[in-house]
């Protein structure tokens, strides 16, 4: 298969593990009616369940691609989830859904490192930004159409099971072919880099991805909520609900081009947390919801220099063969933000202003370029990888 078709595949991997999540967002009121809960605070503990057990097999994921081949765990991963997502529409216990929603994160969890892998497997180090790209891309516009479609079949069947299983089957179908297609490359079966966990360096790489992953799990699980309640916006407005994902989709692509010409992944990584940090303390100034709009158009773009760096550092300090090793160890930090940042973001919601959810937050990417001064000591790797 040529690399153009994996790279495809690899999207769509990522375009289904963010859409699927999002539309449990979107749909957050019609799954707390299903569960009969009124308490977002409890309904936030589905999103926790989730990144709890997507957490547990961040690093086990990266292995098994490693030795089985990162097409077949991808392919595996998909199907299994997409299963648990169709379960979870049909569902009327909320313990029940706990139970699914942590299943739902352990099949997920070998997704990005499988992906990731298998397409630097395919794309040079000097080309890998871009190629990227289009992954992240793909899994950044899922929040600007899933709610379309969820919204249209809701809808038209006024059955929350109706969107869900849509979605189900669609990534049980792409997970089928990433399971039966061929594709050489050379497995590796040798034991995981774990020494390099002794390496002060590489626990601030994994704090780092922790805090860039907070930041955008704020706006994957609550941002629906928040604009309902701050400003009285519906969750099928186009406008606010899509035109920020979009946004960030054509960033990622642009984020890529920009990194393999300038090829200073930690300085264009610094500067963008610095916008963000930024555009945050703006949100408490402006009250307009079309500032408002604008402000969180910029904090979403912006987060794609940052992602993309780190996907390519990760390939940089162990190589390409153990990446998915080292992928799998940032993706797991990741997803402790993943874990928190539900529940905390939940509880600020029910004790604080909402005015004053932006101010507090902005502590995240302060911390996340702190981070990345660290990081330049790893600056050495960006020169002679291929």
């Amino acid at each position: 298969m040529n690399r153009r078709a994996i790279l495809a595949l690899a999207s769509l991997g990522a375009f289904f593990a963010l859409g699927d999540r999002y539309a449990i967002s979107v749909l957050y009121k019609e799954f707390m009616a299903n569960l009969d809960i009124n308490s977002k605070v409890l309904f936030s503990l589905i999103f926790s369940s989730f990144y709890i057990g997507y957490t547990i097999t961040q690093v086990p994921g990266g292995r098994l691609a490693e030795k089985y081949g990162p097409s077949r765990i991808a392919g595996f991963s998909m199907i299994s989830w997409s299963i648990l997502l169709g379960i979870l529409s049909l569902d009327k216990s909320f313990v029940f859904a706990l139970v699914i929603s942590f299943f739902m994160g352990v099949t997920q969890g070998p997704i990005f490192p499988s992906i990731m892998y298998l397409v630097r497997l395919s794309y040079d180090d000097h080309e890998y930004a871009r190629a990227t790209s289009y992954v992240s891309a793909l899994g950044d516009v899922s929040p600007a159409i899933i709610p379309i479609v969820a919204f249209i079949l809701l809808n038209f069947s006024g059955y929350l099971y109706l969107p869900i299983l849509v979605f189900a089957f669609s990534g049980i179908f792409v997970g089928s072919i990433l399971l039966s297609i061929n594709i050489n490359y050379k497995i590796n079966k040798s034991p995981g880099k774990w020494k390099m966990l002794m390496n002060k360096s590489f626990w601030i790489f994994g704090l780092s991805f922790f805090l860039y992953d907070f930041y955008f799990y704020i706006f994957l699980t609550w941002y629906p909520a928040f604009l309902s309640e701050r400003y009285g916006i519906r969750t099928n407005n186009f406008i606010f609900f899509t035109l920020p994902w979009i946004f960030m989709a054509l960033s990622a692509i642009l984020s890529g081009i920009v990194l393999d010409a300038v090829k200073n992944d930690t300085g264009i990584s610094k500067l963008s947390y610095i916008i963000i940090f930024i555009s945050m303390l703006l949100t408490f100034v402006l009250n307009n919801p079309y500032e408002f709009l604008i402000l969180v158009t910029v904090m979403l773009s912006f987060l794609n220099p940052i992602l993309l760096s780190s996907w390519r550092l990760s390939t940089r300090i162990a190589g390409k063969e153990s990446s998915a090793f080292v992928g799998g160890w940032i993706n797991l930090w990741g997803n402790l933000g993943g874990i928190t940042a539900p529940f905390v973001m939940a509880l600020l919601m029910s004790l604080i202003n909402l005015k004053f959810i932006f101010i507090y937050s902005s502590i995240v990417p302060l911390c996340g370029l702190i981070t990345w001064y660290w990081l330049g000591g790893f600056r050495n790797a960006e020169k002679g990888h291929n």
